[in-house]
């Protein structure tokens, strides 16, 4: 744990863990937000490929266990191209228009990670992009993913949340 120490160490937002309900950082371009549960990614319409891949890729550096439940209307022969492209299926039904499937997205494998990325950038054409992906996120990981994201260019701690209040960070 001694990686865990030296990273508290140097992330002074957290140097108070008491009862950490919520941490919020980013940039004006996109922010993360860390629970205990999920990480919330919301991803404004002018951030690049490459930053939504760093975001991506670090958080899969720090848990690869972290995934997202991806759901899809399509044909049915296109399933078996989302498989191909790492996702899980998870579920599928008939419905107006095709098949609506549910993938989970493991953030273990990189090849299916790339093509995530790739389709937040097609929906950032129509409009800002909001993902919940599920993680067992403890305050040493959140240290750890807030390290991982801070050396990107114009990262800044946005917002701690305790249980109980709220303290804003500017």
């Amino acid at each position: 744990m001694a990686v865990v120490k030296d990273a508290k160490d140097n992330a002074d937002f957290f140097r108070d863990t008491r009862d950490i309900t919520m941490v919020e950082l980013g940039r004006d371009d996109v922010t993360v937000s860390l629970t205990p549960g999920k990480i919330i990614l919301w991803f404004g319409r002018q951030v690049s490929e490459s930053l939504i891949r760093d975001v991506i890729f670090g958080i899969s550096g720090i848990d690869s266990s972290v995934n997202h439940e991806q759901e899809v209307i399509c044909d049915f022969n296109a399933i078996s191209e989302y498989e191909n492209m790492g996702y899980v299926l998870t579920s599928y039904a008939k419905t107006k228009g095709g098949y609506r499937v549910i993938f989970n997205v493991p953030f273990s494998k990189k090849f299916a990670l790339a093509h995530f990325v790739k389709s937040i950038v097609n929906q950032l054409k129509e409009k800002d992009v909001r993902k919940t992906l599920h993680w067992d996120g403890s305050i040493d990981r959140m240290i750890l993913l807030y390290n991982e994201l801070k050396k990107l260019d114009g990262w800044e701690m946005k917002q701690i949340e305790y249980k109980g209040e709220e303290e804003k960070v500017t």
